[in-house]
């Protein structure tokens, strides 16, 4: 047999044998993507005051008692927010029982309606936005601060419209803070001709 014929038959087997495989290739179902380690997940409702949980892997509402961080350290949360100020009383040593919890605590004073600023909502979406922050924990003393704050960083940091901002605030238990949040979108709105603002009311 010359060498060119064999040349030509292991070109031939070699061509049948990669149209096999890119066949079977084709016929297989698609392998399942790897879910990230860091993925958002739904996390576990602890009962805090007022608790509500997010698909983005948020536990928000009042302030935990003790034994509830400990069941929140207990359900895998890693961070907790607390945007109580200071001098409110009620959160003495949270953040050491945080931290011997093995959770990272974070503070954001946010003083009722004057502490809806830009900056605080953009400490938050920072805090929260980090890489194995989530699930994470926010809360004030009722739930009140964290669904306004919450707001105003879907309008400011998410760019949401107006009403889809003040929308989610609202289905995230925002009642007595909503004329705040309005009023303080509108000032931004106001302060910056890039916004599309037609649908605030």
């Amino acid at each position: 047999m010359s060498q060119r014929t064999i040349f030509l038959s292991c070109f031939l087997m070699t061509a049948l044998s990669l149209g096999m495989i890119a066949r079977a290739s084709a016929d297989a179902p698609p392998s399942k993507p790897s879910t990230p380690r860091d993925i958002d997940q739904t996390p576990v409702l602890v009962p805090i005051p007022n608790a509500r949980v997010t698909a983005s892997g948020l536990l928000i509402g009042g302030q935990p008692s003790p034994e509830q961080l400990k069941a929140i350290a207990e359900a895998g949360y890693r961070t907790v927010v607390n945007l109580r100020v200071p001098s409110e009383l009620g959160d003495e040593g949270e953040d050491a029982a945080v931290e011997r919890l093995g959770m990272k605590y974070v503070s954001i004073p946010v003083p009722g309606a004057a502490g809806l600023t830009e900056s605080n909502a953009r400490a938050l979406a920072k805090t929260i936005g980090a890489r194995d922050a989530r699930p994470a924990v926010v809360h004030c003393s009722v739930g009140q601060r964290v669904s306004a704050l919450l707001g105003l960083k879907a309008f400011v940091v998410d760019r949401m419209s107006p009403a889809a901002a003040i929308d989610l605030a609202k289905s995230l238990g925002l009642t007595s803070l909503e004329g705040a949040l309005r009023a303080r979108i509108a000032e931004i709105c106001k302060a910056d001709k890039s916004r599309n603002c037609a649908d605030l009311q």
